[in-house]
């Protein structure tokens, strides 16, 4: 019997594999078909990726090699050199990690909480005034976060929040507009049979939110959450603002502010500081990315459940 399950399972995985090596010709029929389609989605790939590339591709060159002429795209003898020197002379590498993991971790906690409470209220809650506070709150998006930087600072320094992750935290979970806006769509998704049959059956306001909108909302809540680490963990502006200890750091912030000058005077003549910065951003940046990519069905999901539907 195992034998014979055996069989049958290498079969459905060569009917499997035929099926896609015969699904290939479709898939290219399809992009020569829609070639202007094509075109652009190829631009606008190459155009995303290509900054990327290219920081991946400095950071396991040499010194030579990286001014070498004519120029070489593809490294001839990658290393890890720079990484080597990064992980060396950054002693406060672990300290600004451990600050950005923390910064993070509690900003996409309260975020999700304050925007779900909100959402919940202005998608299912009947008020005064509801739709001129959502509107106002949701035309908070379109102002630049620099335009308020000054104003950020002063009230920031006068709550004597300034130089703490914990004033680092408050400050981010004020961004709500964007959250806002996606957990409302979640629950105005949500059958408003299921809050009937709640409240018919004595479920409190309270119980009603936590045990059946919440977890229907769930989708909307992981897109909140991936939204708002990625645009924490890589912020630089208010944070350089806020935090003048060198130890409060965060990881963009440490990384951005090393500036790889010792690579000159390091023992290795192929160190290079144009690679040891390119090292430093992958490194500051791969947290997020990993993220993303382990996260993708669960965002995807989110957007496809109502996250975004209007």
């Amino acid at each position: 019997m195992y034998e014979q399950a055996s069989i049958q399972g290498r079969a459905g995985r060569a009917e499997r594999r035929q099926a896609g090596i015969q699904h290939i010709p479709h898939v290219l029929w399809n992009l020569v078909r829609h070639w202007p389609m094509t075109l652009m989605l190829s631009i606008i790939l190459w155009w995303t990726f290509m900054p990327i590339l290219w920081t991946t591709i400095t950071s396991f060159k040499g010194e030579r090699e990286l001014y070498a002429y004519p120029l070489r795209f593809i490294p001839h003898e990658p290393s890890l050199r720079n990484y080597r020197f990064l992980v060396m002379y950054l002693s406060d590498l672990p300290i600004y990690f451990k600050n950005s993991i923390i910064t993070s971790l509690g900003t996409v906690a309260l975020t999700v909480v304050a925007a779900s409470l909100m959402g919940y209220a202005f998608a299912r809650l009947d008020f005064r005034g509801r739709d001129l506070i959502f509107y106002s709150l949701i035309v908070a998006m379109f102002i630049p976060h620099a335009g308020g930087l000054m104003a950020a600072y002063e009230l920031m320094h006068t709550l004597h929040l300034r130089n703490s992750l914990v004033g680092l935290i408050l400050l981010f979970s004020s961004g709500l507009s964007v959250p806002l806006f996606i957990m409302r769509q979640s629950f105005l998704a949500m059958p408003r049979e299921l809050e009937d049959a709640a409240m018919i059956d004595g479920a409190s306001r309270w119980r009603l939110f936590w045990a059946i909108a919440m977890p229907f909302a769930a989708g909307g809540a992981m897109v909140v959450a991936i939204l708002t680490f990625v645009r924490v963990w890589g912020e630089y502006l208010m944070t350089i603002t806020m935090i003048d200890v060198q130890r409060l750091y965060t990881l963009g912030v440490g990384i951005v502010l090393f500036s790889g000058s010792g690579a000159m005077t390091y023992e290795d003549p192929e160190i290079s500081v144009a690679g040891v910065q390119a090292a430093g951003y992958l490194m500051a940046a791969l947290p997020a990315m990993l993220l993303y990519v382990f996260m993708q069905k669960y965002f995807v999901r989110g957007l496809v459940e109502g996250a975004l539907k209007f």
